[in-house]
């Protein structure tokens, strides 16, 4: 229709290829030139060289163009990496990208639970960093920690209170680990003459059991370990339980400050030394019994 749709400046009528068109020497400004000679001077003059000076229609970007440009990358809400929305999933760590399948009208999932991504979780640790460190089930921890960081002491964690030494070692925390698995070997093993009698029944165990609650004092030194055991296995699980969450958050902030400090890599030390391992899961959830076992069959 025009020559790059352009008006004039002093009549604002569209700016056809055959009109007599002439620019301002400066800003580039056009005009019909008898519009031009009416004038005698661009319109602009006095704005030459400042903000408000002319500019060209493809100087200036429309919010349109502006919003497409913004939206042709996406940012993973994983690690945190940029690529084309159109990707089905982040090329650095392999995490779907939810907006490529859902199409435009898809709101994303807040893997934070809520806290914004620079809230400091203590020690100078976003929530965005601790995301990334954290990286499963994220949507609990984080709100967690978050709580913790304005004031809130204890919780509560199931995993840690049913399988404290397996969930510490999937989780990578591997001293707190070490010694509730020991803890929790040692209370096993108060409980093992008891529940292991040579050549007993399930029916006779069953009925001595029962002979016993009646009647302690019948059970002997056997029965009183088997309850100091379990009373002892019991309070390490509640304890667990109830800071579970806050030693873990101690952990991830130590632990993220000194990849930030010292890292050479910083993507790779947060998988490394973060995230949940399943197989480590299984490995102390088996483990501790397994060991108490052979202790007991080996000094018995």
């Amino acid at each position: 229709m025009s020559e790059q749709k352009l008006k004039c400046s002093v009549c604002h009528a569209y700016l056809f290829e055959d009109d007599d068109v002439v620019y301002c020497p400066d800003c580039g400004a056009p005009y019909h030139r008898d519009c031009y000679n009416s004038v005698g001077h661009c319109v602009f003059e006095d704005k030459h060289g400042t903000d408000e000076a002319y500019k060209k229609p493809e100087d200036t970007v429309s919010p349109a163009k502006e919003e497409k440009s913004e939206a042709a990358n996406t940012v993973c809400d994983i690690c945190g990496e940029s690529y084309d929305i159109s990707e089905r999933s982040c090329p650095k760590c392999g995490a779907p990208n939810f907006k490529a399948v859902g199409g435009p009208a898809f709101v994303p999932y807040d893997f934070l639970g809520g806290v914004p991504e620079n809230t400091d979780l203590g020690g100078g640790v976003t929530a965005a960093e601790a995301r990334r460190f954290v990286f499963s089930n994220t949507t609990r921890y984080i709100p967690k920690f978050a709580a913790m960081k304005e004031g809130k002491k204890v919780g509560w964690n199931w995993f840690a209170f049913l399988f404290p030494f397996g969930w510490f070692l999937s989780r990578k925390m591997y001293l707190i680990s070490a010694v509730t698995g020991i803890l929790s070997v040692c209370f096993m093993l108060f409980m093992m003459p008891f529940m292991n009698q040579d050549g007993m029944t399930t029916a006779e165990y069953i009925k001595i059991a029962s002979s016993v609650a009646a009647n302690p004092a019948a059970g002997g030194t056997f029965y009183y370990l088997f309850m100091a055991g379990g009373f002892l296995y019991t309070a390490l699980s509640v304890v667990c339980g109830m800071f579970g969450d806050r030693i873990y958050r101690n952990h991830v902030i130590e632990t993220v400050r000194r990849i930030k400090k010292e890292s050479d890599d910083i993507d790779l030390d947060y998988r490394k030394k973060g995230g949940a391992n399943i197989f480590l899961f299984i490995t102390g959830f088996f483990g501790a019994q397994m060991l108490a076992e052979i202790l007991y069959g080996f000094f018995r």
